[in-house]
């Protein structure tokens, strides 16, 4: 699915998490404030919500399109609950608590959503030394180090470095 289905999905997914968990917090939030998009260059996390503390407060939650192609579309309707719970806790408490707290895992638990985030999206590119093999770094966007890597010296040996391309990297897409 494309960038805009995957946001238009997950507005309607939202929607689904009120009706099946009516007793949630969750249920109570009015998803009218809640603005989706999908990030083709987000890569560390499954997504994130921005909260902007207005009267009423606005919440923008932000997928990852890599890793939704990368874990698949059950994955990200935990991430999508996961993220609900923040727009619950953001209102609730504004700044007086901690990310994952207590409250925060109450409120993930009536949702049967997960609490640590995804495992990021594999590299796309990995440096290796030449001559011990140790990983130096994982990159997701080509760089001078990717396209020249015999020009750059390894921190651990001081040798050259070497890099493997994912031939299954979820990419970005472009829409």
């Amino acid at each position: 699915m494309s960038r805009t289905e995957l946001a238009e999905t997950a507005e309607r997914y939202a929607c689904e998490v009120q009706e099946t968990y009516q007793n949630s917090p969750i249920a109570d939030v009015e998803l009218a404030r809640v603005d989706w998009k999908v990030s083709p260059q987000l890569c560390r996390a499954g997504a994130y919500c921005e909260t902007l503390l207005d009267d009423p407060p606005e919440h923008t939650i932000v997928l990852s399109y890599p890793g939704y192609r990368s874990w698949g579309w059950d994955r990200v309707k935990g991430i999508i609950r996961h993220e609900l719970v923040h727009v619950v806790i953001n209102e609730e408490y504004e700044d007086g608590v901690t990310a994952h707290g207590p409250e925060f895992q109450d409120v993930a638990e009536s949702v049967d959503a997960p609490i640590r985030g995804e495992d990021p999206v594999p590299y796309r590119y990995q440096l290796y030394c030449s001559y011990c093999g140790a990983m130096i770094d994982g990159l997701y966007k080509a760089s001078d180090r990717t396209q020249n890597p015999e020009e750059y010296q390894s921190p651990c040996c001081e040798s050259s470095l070497t890099v493997e391309t994912n031939s299954d990297w979820p990419g970005y897409a472009t829409e």
